[in-house]
């Protein structure tokens, strides 16, 4: 079961950004707090489904969607420096997973598109970009060898 405390913990950014409003205090953390029970009985029936791949696709794009909105509340929040290396952290780990299951991915979504934009602002260090060089030049293969007909 530790797919719970991940979907909780990444649910949360993606969550907020959600927000029509800026709404203050208990109402904002209410309307958090329902969302994220949609999400995660969301990701709970797919499990009972025993679509495994669904639900990895699912929490891929989730967290693709958390670490691209990070920017947008580190401007508004000043994030300390921890919370800044738990960022680089979360990319690298990221990174680590999309490397790991690359052909499970499809390089023409726009969340896996996104987070490797993402990923390429928030990682600088030689040995990261190296990886998402590599992950970059995989997705550009896979993309060419498509037919015209599956090209976005």
């Amino acid at each position: 079961m530790k797919i719970l405390p991940i979907l909780f913990i990444g649910a949360i950014p993606f969550l907020s950004a959600c927000s029509t409003s800026r709404k203050e205090g208990y109402q904002q953390a209410y309307e958090e707090w329902l969302s994220d029970g949609s999400v995660t009985m969301i990701m709970l029936h797919t499990l009972d489904s025993g679509d495994i791949q669904k639900t990895k696709r699912m929490m891929t794009t989730q967290l693709l969607v958390t670490l691209d909105g990070l920017p947008d509340f580190a401007a508004q929040t000043h994030p300390t420096p921890q919370q800044k290396q738990e960022e680089i952290k979360l990319a690298r780990d990221i990174l680590d997973y999309m490397l790991k299951h690359r052909e499970d991915l499809d390089p023409r979504l726009p969340t896996v598109r996104l987070g490797v934009r993402r990923m390429q602002k928030i990682l600088s260090e030689p040995n990261d970009v190296r990886r998402l060089t590599e992950l970059s030049d995989y997705f550009a293969g896979v993309e060419k060898k498509m037919p015209e007909t599956q090209k976005p």
